[in-house]
């Protein structure tokens, strides 16, 4: 399996990614689990975004934090669906978006970060 490909804007840094190019498999066995269900969970992609101080990039620490977080809602489940959300340091959402089509998701998030790169 392959990660998505992502383009990532200057001032970004990717935490944890696990969004992989694949599509959700149902289990034989179990009515609503998927058998390829390591790719179907609520930690799929963080991406946090950067400051600059004397010159520096750093990931804040809580203040003024913006989170692009990526799951798969309800966890392992055939019937679930892919959650982006843009989340600040309280993890209040700021905008979010649900799909099952992973393309989707990933255009959204790259215009997302192209947006709030000029923030």
């Amino acid at each position: 399996m392959e990660l998505i490909p992502l383009k990532i804007p200057a001032g970004y840094a990717i935490t944890y990614n696990k969004f992989y190019d694949v599509e959700p498999i149902r289990n034989k066995d179990e009515d609503d689990f998927i058998e390829n269900w390591g790719y179907f969970t609520e930690d799929l992609l963080q991406i946090v975004k950067m400051k600059i101080q004397k010159g520096n990039w750093y990931v804040p620490e809580r203040e003024d934090k913006l989170l692009f977080d990526l799951g798969w809602y309800p966890d392992s489940d055939i019937n679930g669906q892919y959650v982006l959300q843009l989340v600040d340091e309280n993890w209040y959402e700021i905008k979010s978006i649900s799909s099952r089509d992973r393309l989707i998701i990933k255009e959204t998030l790259e215009a997302w970060m192209e947006e709030h790169q000029r923030l």
